[in-house]
């Protein structure tokens, strides 16, 4: 039976800077669409605002026990926060943080309105940045970690794709050009935090992505120092890679091409080095590190075997994974969920290290926090590569067991337990920002930048609707899709206020392959592509509405 149309709905309207803000969802799936309802609900409840050395501070905290903005978290809500909110809360905490960078290149991993005591039973090394009457800026870093740079650069580049401003490229940030300060704290990693033997990037040996060591069972463990084991890392050097060929594009784009080509070479040797130093083709996954050093006492752990989703999932995303290995990884996924009784997959390490190897009491245990928990804020970027490389079956029935997962444990949570249950902060934002993302950028295919639209819409045989406005540039899209089983058509319309033409892609319901297309009421030639396992009827897209039929006829069926 042909599917009825939906009329569940959620619509999120903001004002903010006199730029409205509009995403309206229509899903055929209620569990899905209650998922996509937590979405603004969750960035909402983390807004800040504070007045720094820059003026005017707009940004969000990572959850509800976070009061500060941290730079790896406010880069992943990017994808979500631009169809939100206006444009000072995609880029002014971004200029704060580069306005306290440090003499050597360095980043702090957050900023927070308030004197350092307020944060110090958590972040012992916080200080003061600035003071301007009773306005006091307070700061830390991680130390462990060495991504606090490079999620500068990811963020600068999602803004400048947005927007194409590059005035903004050029503009003073504490008397010294926004890419010039990028470019200093990716230069801070190559002097400061770099290993000459196996030519990658180094951090202290934590939990894949997490800034805890397994050194302290206090707050000690979150700050390398010479007890500290230290290693290079699948994550970090993913985001590393994908920082300086981000990089290198903002650089072009201001004017640097020197500079710009000094980092394309560096992003080259990196992922190489990558690829010689972790790939496991015998367990289809990436290892989770190297150690570099050991401080004595000290023996190196038997973890090849460990499955560490952060960096794999990026290694996929980011295309550091060639096609063939992450198919092989996206099945590593599945296979881990299965053999250790986890219950979506967003469990981060898998097997997590056993009881007691980290001290701190927060990750002592396996499967708590970041030694085996589960995490959206990964699982949404691993779902999203799977749609973007040509598998979208397995990504949408992921994201519909995380969306159920979600319903049980009380909303969109820090982390889970191996069964579900929701643990850590509440309303935590990276969960809204990476699986907004799965559903955007994944499920419907929005990509948005400079003027241009284009779609890959991956709904298959769903009936969906998805309506944004973007505040930064003023951009409306509309975009539904309706399957009819019984005559096998899709029918699928648009609405674009792009400036550019763009691509539109529609993905054919599995079974199915493109038999004739209508566009606009008229007979038209369209071409199919293939990525991965999906097939795909494309056209050049045009501003403007438009309405696309296709005919389709079982994939094995001749004419």
């Amino acid at each position: 039976m042909p599917r009825r149309r939906i009329v569940l709905a959620f619509v999120f309207v903001a004002w903010a800077a006199s730029a409205r803000a509009e995403v309206s969802w229509r899903l055929a799936d209620p569990t899905l669409q209650a998922l996509a309802a937590r979405l603004a609900p969750t960035l909402e409840a983390n807004r800040k605002e504070l007045h720094g050395r820059t003026g005017p501070v707009r940004g969000f905290g990572a959850g509800a026990v976070y009061p500060q903005i941290w730079l790896r978290d406010s880069a992943t809500l990017i994808p979500l926060s631009r169809f939100l909110y206006s444009r000072e809360y995609l880029d002014s905490w971004l200029v704060e943080h580069l306005a306290h960078q440090q003499e050597d290149g360095a980043l702090r991993d957050w900023i927070a309105a308030g004197e350092p005591s307020a944060f110090r039973n958590d972040a012992p090394r916080v200080e003061a940045v600035h003071r301007a009457g009773p306005v006091v800026i307070s700061a830390d870093r991680n130390t462990t970690e060495a991504d606090q740079e490079t999620s500068a650069v990811e963020a600068a580049y999602q803004v400048f794709r947005i927007t194409g401003d590059r005035a903004w490229l050029r503009s003073a940030v504490a008397g010294r050009p926004l890419v010039d300060r990028l470019d200093a704290a990716l230069s801070f990693l190559l002097r400061r935090r770099f290993s000459r033997r196996f030519g990658l990037v180094t951090n202290a040996f934590t939990a894949d992505w997490g800034d805890v060591s397994p050194v302290y069972a206090d707050q000690r463990a979150i700050y390398l120092d010479d007890k500290t084991p230290v290693a290079v890392g699948l994550y970090t050097n993913v985001l590393f890679d994908r920082a300086a060929r981000d990089l290198e594009a903002l650089l072009a784009a201001a004017g640097r091409p020197a500079r710009a080509r000094f980092w394309a070479a560096q992003a080259r040797s990196v992922r190489a080095a990558i690829a010689r130093h972790f790939w496991q083709a015998e367990r289809g996954f990436f290892r989770v590190h190297l150690v570099e050093s050991l401080p004595a006492g000290w023996a190196p752990p038997a973890d090849a075997d460990v499955f560490a989703l952060g960096g794999n999932a990026l290694a996929a995303l980011y295309g550091v994974a060639e096609a063939p290995q992450a198919a092989r990884i996206f099945q590593a996924v599945e296979e881990r969920r299965r053999r250790f009784g986890v219950s979506t997959v967003a469990g981060v390490l898998l097997p997590p290290y056993p009881s007691g190897f980290f001290r701190h009491p927060i990750l002592r245990e396996p499967y708590t926090y970041q030694n085996g928990g589960q995490w959206d804020w990964f699982a949404g970027r691993l779902i999203l590569a799977e749609f973007e490389r040509g598998h979208a079956a397995a990504a949408r029935r992921q994201l519909g067991e995380i969306a159920h997962r979600v319903a049980r444990g009380g909303g969109l949570r820090e982390w889970a337990t191996r069964d579900g249950a929701g643990r850590g902060s509440a309303a935590y934002a990276g969960s809204a920002g990476a699986l907004g993302a799965a559903l955007l950028a994944g499920l419907f295919g929005v990509d948005l930048h400079e003027g241009r639209l284009d779609l890959t819409v991956r709904l298959g045989d769903e009936t969906s609707e998805l309506r944004l406005r973007e505040p930064a540039t003023g951009t409306d899209v509309t975009c539904a899709s309706a399957y009819d089983p019984v005559s096998r058509t899709l029918r699928f319309s648009y609405s674009s206020g792009a400036r550019r033409p763009g691509t539109l892609r529609v993905r054919l319901p599995p079974g199915t392959r493109l038999a004739a297309a209508v566009v606009d009421g008229k007979a038209r030639v369209v071409r199919t592509e293939t990525v991965g396992e999906d097939a795909y009827a494309a056209l050049t897209t045009a501003p403007g509405a438009h309405e696309l039929k296709l005919k389709l006829a079982p994939a094995g069926a001749t004419r």
